[in-house]
């Protein structure tokens, strides 16, 4: 049997993190950060493959997240899944901008959620 994939979502939400458990536990290793601050301390114990983030969170937001964790040797390749309810035509031209892999709006369609990540897990390097 395949080894399952380890999932960080990073949002300040609980709810969002709580949909994000309901939608991924049964096929991913899921693990939550409340902040950017808690994912990164996260990161610095345990390796993920993949990565959902919010934009919108206090003291370093995601956009500030994302470049820091691309100086981190070993997260330099890990995708990056940008959830944000944010809809603007300025953010998604800085998120298209950005390192991540995709952008996916609030609220998260479940099927949209498992599609984009399987694409990008399984995106040849």
């Amino acid at each position: 049997m395949a080894e399952r994939k380890k999932v960080l979502a990073v949002d300040d939400n609980p709810v969002q993190l709580t949909l994000f458990k309901n939608i991924l536990s049964n096929k991913y290793d899921l693990f939550t950060a409340n902040s950017a601050t808690n994912a990164l301390k996260f990161m610095n114990e345990s390796e993920v493959d993949i990565i959902l983030l919010d934009i919108e969170m206090p003291n370093i937001n995601g956009f500030q997240f994302l470049t820091e964790i691309r100086t981190i040797p070993s997260y330099m390749l890990v995708p990056i899944i940008i959830v944000s309810g944010k809809t603007g035509q300025e953010f998604f031209a800085e998120a298209r901008k950005s390192s991540a892999a995709d952008v996916l709006g609030k609220p998260v369609v479940p099927e949209s959620l498992i599609e984009s990540i399987e694409k990008v897990l399984n995106k040849p390097e």
